[in-house]
């Protein structure tokens, strides 16, 4: 049995990697990295070495560029095709958002494996995604409560599986109120009530959404050293935009996820790009203050909201 995993959420690919290792219990987990000097003749002998006890083997051949466009290894993708045949588990795992199908050899693997894509969640993948966990834990939502945590749970597959597993845990069939009480709200998610509120200049929806951090024991400098590297990332993405920009060319260009720069863009439509510079100084200011321990923490970002009523 061959598995192909490819894509560059590593996050992903560590949760496939770790359900195969579930789903093949008994099996001596044999793991390749293929970048090494040695890693085509060890892979060749994990391969065909056979066990005296009969023992699956499950083979995880790491870092398997052979199968993209640029092989940075000494492995050739025939070295696999020739035991396609084999009895054991192989898991060939790339970095790379796609295969090179170009290679006869490639299309062969491709044909016999089950292709499994680790590539990040956008907006309409996120929600495929979390249909598909849901169905698997027998969990059914309520169109509202399957909005609000859609909204609310952030893109990494890990963290969706975790609290989808919670709430099948807790019922079958929970309500609105209970997805909104159970869920872990991602920490992106008050950083974007906190750049809403400094958009419309709402001191008391900031100073709500900065102890809503500090409820979750986070520390004043690490809130503003958030905040700050949020507004950094929208001033990026306002001054590209402005240069004319589309959201693929300022992802590429700022090498960040399709969905949280289409999220971006949204959020930096309502700032101009001197405003936000002037926030960031605000900001950079703010923390320094902070670190020198002239006034209390908690007071200094109460300081930092009141100044914007004066604006």
């Amino acid at each position: 049995m061959i598995y192909i995993l490819y894509g560059t959420d590593e996050s992903r690919m560590r949760q496939k990697k770790g359900q195969l290792k579930q789903k093949y219990p008994e099996a001596d987990v044999i793991v390749v990295d293929c970048q090494q000097p040695d890693a085509d003749a060890r892979l060749e002998q994990a391969l065909d070495a056979g066990d005296l006890f009969a023992t699956q083997k499950l083979i995880f051949a790491d870092n398997a560029s052979f199968l993209s466009s640029r092989n940075t290894t000494k492995i050739q993708p025939d070295l696999v095709t020739r035991r396609m045949e084999t009895e054991d588990i192989l898991v060939l795992t790339v970095n790379s958002e796609k295969l090179d199908k170009r290679k006869k050899t490639v299309k062969q693997l491709e044909k016999a494996a089950q292709v499994v894509p680790c590539l990040p969640l956008d907006a309409q993948a996120q929600r495929t995604y979390i249909r598909e966990v849901m169905q698997e834990k027998g969990l059914s939502l309520d169109p509202d409560a399957f909005d609000w945590f859609c909204s609310h749970a952030g893109c990494d597959p890990m963290i969706l599986e975790s609290e989808l597993e919670k709430l099948s845990v807790f019922s079958s069939h929970p309500s609105l109120a209970d997805v909104t009480v159970l869920t872990t709200v991602e920490p992106v998610d008050n950083i974007f009530l906190m750049t809403d509120a400094l958009s419309e200049k709402n001191a008391l929806r900031l100073l709500a959404a900065y102890r809503n951090f500090r409820d979750q024991n986070m520390e004043p400098l690490a809130v503003v050293m958030l905040l700050a590297g949020q507004l950094r990332f929208l001033f990026q993405v306002r001054v590209l935009m402005d240069q004319g920009m589309t959201k693929q060319e300022i992802a590429t260009r700022l090498a960040a996820h399709p969905y949280r720069t289409q999220i971006a863009m949204g959020n930096a439509r309502r700032f101009e790009a001197a405003d936000l510079m002037d926030l960031l100084e605000q900001l950079a200011g703010l923390e320094q203050g902070m670190k020198s321990g002239i006034m209390d923490k908690d007071q200094a970002f109460e300081m930092f909201c009141l100044r914007l009523l004066d604006a």
